[in-house]
């Protein structure tokens, strides 16, 4: 009986994971098109193409990761200020799991700005089949993290960020500076991240990894004068310590199969803008500047995981919980099972469907290996 129940509540992520990944080739055919489309459209008509496909997906993600989660999502600080504008940001927050993009998604959602996200990605995530192309299109942009300070990566960086600016296409620039996920059990990267900092006399930190500034000042200076406003996002999953009372030991945040399962009842975001004028341009200094946003960020969520229960368990300020209505998610939901229905009713789109995955795949990689 107990192993019926475990299969069963497994079925809780497997569904939707299938779902989401199972439309994928239905998506990158549109993505297809939309690549023909920059050939003969322009830039801009083709992104505002281009950015409803991808907005669509998003709103499927969010679908399941939301509303069939059941997740809470409260709100803190400057959100509601932030999320009520439709405005070019560059998005800078922690990170501690691949939660955190969908995070992202949420927030978008909410300002009704999704098509609007774009990544700073590590280099290898540029050869996952499908969906490297599907991001590297979307303007998404690829560093090597051991080379980012480097004259080729540097150019390469700046003239994506140019293009951007240059043709006024709407940018919700996301960056997770800490370059990797924070994990309590890694104490060796957490030491490695404490050590630069004493060895830089910048403040030790405790619940972040000291940022890396390579990528988030070229975004900064990349866009200044076009990017009014930096959102600084500091993100708190309940399951890793939010109630209990004594000592608390941090536990590791969920993973996405965890999250569609039922083990994160809540996120906790907190939000506040920062005028990008009021940013150093020199790096020596924007370091400094950088560290000191993750050292708040940090000071946060030590209160969190504090003993003291008025202080557990939330961010700095009013927590407000917010409601994302299912007319936001559900459609895309629906356009997406049904643009699955010829792949399941017709013989030939069967075929289509396995040969979308087999030689789109090795298409997409190939792709991205030769022209990125």
């Amino acid at each position: 009986m107990f192993t019926v129940i475990l299969h069963l509540n497994s079925l809780r992520y497997m569904v939707p994971a299938a779902m989401m990944m199972g439309c994928a080739p239905t998506y990158l055919r549109a993505y297809f098109g939309c690549h023909a489309l920059s050939y003969v459209l322009p830039v801009r008509w083709y992104r505002a193409v281009e950015d409803t496909v991808w907005a669509t997906y998003q709103r499927l993600v969010e679908f399941f990761f939301e509303h069939y989660s059941g997740v809470e999502v409260i709100l803190y600080g400057e959100a509601e200020d932030c999320l009520s504008k439709k405005e070019n940001v560059v998005y800078v927050s922690n990170h501690q799991t691949t939660l955190d993009w969908v995070v992202t998604d949420m927030l978008a959602a909410r300002a009704g700005c999704l098509g609007r996200i774009r990544y700073i990605l590590k280099s290898g995530l540029k050869f996952l089949p499908l969906y490297g192309y599907v991001f590297g299109l979307h303007g998404s942009i690829f560093v090597n993290r051991g080379k980012q300070g480097t004259p080729p990566s540097f150019t390469k960086v700046s003239k994506q960020l140019k293009s951007l600016r240059d043709h006024k296409i709407p940018v919700w620039m996301v960056v997770f500076p800490e370059g990797t996920r924070f994990r309590p059990d890694k104490a060796e990267v957490i030491k490695a991240s404490q050590g630069f900092a004493y060895g830089q006399d910048l403040p030790v930190l405790h619940h972040v990894l000291s940022p890396r500034v390579r990528a988030t000042h070229l975004c900064v200076e990349g866009f200044r004068g076009y990017v009014d406003t930096l959102y600084d996002v500091t993100i708190a999953y309940s399951n890793t310590g939010e109630q209990g009372e004594g000592q608390v030991k941090r536990r590791e945040a969920p993973s996405m199969p965890d999250f569609l399962m039922g083990k994160c009842p809540r996120i906790h975001i907190h939000m506040r803008r920062i005028a990008v004028d009021s940013i150093p341009s020199d790096i020596i200094d924007f370091q400094r500047w950088l560290h000191g946003v993750f050292a708040e960020k940090d000071r946060m969520l030590a209160d969190f995981y504090s003993e003291d229960p008025d202080k557990r368990g939330h961010l700095e300020g009013e927590g407000r919980r917010s409601r994302l209505g299912l007319g936001t998610t559900f459609p895309a939901f629906a356009v997406s099972m049904l643009s699955m229905v010829p792949f399941v009713m017709l013989s030939s789109q069967r075929q289509a469907y396995w040969k979308l995955w087999v030689y789109g795949g090795l298409f997409t990689v190939i792709w991205m290996k030769l022209a990125t």
